[in-house]
């Protein structure tokens, strides 16, 4: 695997799952049989190079906002020298509000993104999620409830089937939005849940302010 860039046979499933917040994905991923049940603001994982001149194509966006409430050092809680990844224009629509950051081997990328649906409509699409992963390409999904995060938070895992990679999500209710942490990445287990609910503690503060 080429550290300098991300695993372009892994993170295209990821790109279809968590792409529910865009009109159409990137070239090359198909969108989920059940879009709606992965979070809204999930972060969309492109199958771009953190070095935006791999892929002269790709038209790329300066910095969300959030970068500077999610910042590296914050994205360290959970990545290992984590890189900021380019913010990609969709084919149709606006970009949606999202910060990410890649782990210095490619291997993951951690995103922050406000959801564009109520904490209470995340929380249901998550539990039919469980009940039917198939409908999403997905397997062993769990929702867990995170006390002491936000007014109210929950953590999910699941497993992408082609090509295998895990996910991990925070979705919380801070303040007046709900907020959605993703981790995709390229091990066999769905790891990162516990890391991102403290991730997700330590940034709050910076979203309410």
């Amino acid at each position: 695997m080429n550290p300098r860039r991300l695993p372009r046979a892994v993170l295209p499933a990821a790109a279809a799952v968590l792409c529910g917040l865009l009109a159409s994905c990137s070239p090359g991923s198909t969108s989920p049989a059940d879009a709606s049940a992965s979070p809204s603001g999930a972060g969309r994982v492109t199958n771009v190079s953190p070095d935006p001149t791999v892929t002269p194509s790709v038209k790329t966006l300066p910095p969300s906002r959030l970068c500077t409430v999610f910042d590296e050092s914050a994205a360290r809680q959970v990545l290992t020298d984590p890189k900021q990844a380019p913010r990609v224009a969709p084919n149709k629509g606006t970009a949606p509000d999202s910060c990410s950051y890649t782990s210095g081997n490619g291997a993951s990328m951690l995103t922050l993104n406000p959801s564009t649906r109520s904490y209470d409509a995340e929380r249901s699409a998550a539990h039919r999620l469980v009940r039917d992963p198939a409908s999403a390409g997905m397997r062993d999904v769990k929702v867990t409830k995170v006390d002491g995060l936000g007014q109210a938070a929950f953590s999910e895992t699941t497993q992408v089937l082609q090509p295998r990679q895990s996910v991990a999500y925070v979705v919380w209710r801070a303040g007046s939005g709900t907020w959605v942490l993703t981790l995709a990445d390229t091990g066999d287990k769905a790891q990162g849940a516990d890391r991102l609910v403290e991730l997700a503690r330590r940034i709050t503060p910076r979203l309410s302010g």
